[in-house]
């Protein structure tokens, strides 16, 4: 079963703080649209949190789809022991929840999701070209709309408002990972502020139009300038992230790397979440869409298997730092 769009996930996941209120807590920001962005946390709330480990995940793409279905499908086998499908799960759900405290948000643009015209990218029925202007906009004279982390209509008036973008006010828009007034980031501060985090892995997805590769891991952009313990430790969390990957036929780029932006996009990168990769380990999963040699199937298959090998990696690492 593949759950992405707002009046899809909602329910659910409103129904599982309602089903099993001793494992689920949520928080949520309300978009200026009046939809809601929410952050799922379970844990086992009868057991003392004091000595748990904390790791956050997250999605800002309304473009991506199937990160906000891996995130839902392994969030119904910790919660209700079971996937989507109704298949039983192999997780060890007793450990991990009296071990850890895991916050989703599944889906960081709700506005922006219920607009795309399909539930997921297979590569099948729009060019690379119609997607990224579906995603980012056309212009009037119908090319596609540059990328910008906000602009106003007072500025640009396009003829489709790229689904990337989320209003936040009558005229203003931002693309969520790269402006703090965002719903997303919002409650991506609150999350590492009043619950604590280990780890940050934030799941995205990607064309990889002219490669052989399906998947990556890319490291923050000042990755170099951080501090070595934080270096070492996100290099064998990607690692184990990428064998992880292989064991189920995937075709990652076999070595992690900064994220390569030039500085047009890597200044919205720095004022947003600058500060906090030289405070904690943090990486970006990419993960193949629109992309008939990657099925929605292994997409979402891709994107949970990221989330298992980095709680699996949290667990069995004995040098993580504050929370």
């Amino acid at each position: 079963m593949w759950i992405a769009k707002p009046h899809q996930t909602e329910p659910k996941i409103l129904e599982w703080a309602r089903r099993f209120p001793d494992i689920v807590s949520l928080t949520y920001v309300r978009t200026y649209t009046g939809m809601r962005t929410y952050a799922i946390t379970v844990t086992d709330k009868r057991k003392d949190d004091s000595h748990k480990l904390r790791h956050l995940f997250s999605q800002p793409h309304a473009h991506e789809p199937a990160t906000t279905a891996g995130m839902m499908n392994f969030l119904s086998q910790i919660i209700e022991g079971v996937d989507l499908d109704g298949r039983r799960t192999d997780l060890d759900r007793e450990t991990l929840l009296g071990r850890t405290i895991l916050t989703f948000i599944p889906d960081g643009n709700p506005d922006g999701r219920s607009r795309a015209p399909v539930d997921w990218w297979d590569g099948s029925s729009y060019s690379n070209e119609e997607f990224l202007k579906i995603a980012f906009g056309r212009c009037k004279g119908g090319g596609r709309c540059s990328r910008v982390g906000r602009w106003s209509l007072d500025e640009r008036q396009p003829n489709f408002i790229g689904i990337v973008y989320e209003q936040i006010s009558d005229k203003e828009f931002v693309e969520p990972n790269r402006d703090l007034e965002s719903s997303f980031s919002k409650l991506v501060m609150k999350t590492v502020e009043k619950i604590g985090c280990h780890q940050y892995l934030a799941l995205h997805q990607t064309e990889f139009e002219r490669s052989k590769h399906n998947a990556m891991i890319i490291l923050p952009f000042n990755f170099n300038e951080l501090p070595e313990d934080i270096r070492g430790y996100s290099g064998r969390w990607a690692g184990t992230i990428i064998e992880s990957w292989r064991s189920i036929g995937a075709n990652p780029i076999p070595d992690p790397k900064p994220l390569g932006y030039g500085e047009d996009q890597i200044r919205y990168f720095r004022r947003c979440w600058g500060e906090l990769y030289h405070r904690l380990p943090c990486l970006t999963v990419e993960v193949q869409n629109n992309n008939v040699r990657t099925s929605p199937h292994m997409q979402m298959r891709l994107i949970e298997v990221a989330i298992r090998a980095s709680i699996q990696f949290l667990l069995s690492s004995s040098s993580i730092g504050p929370v």
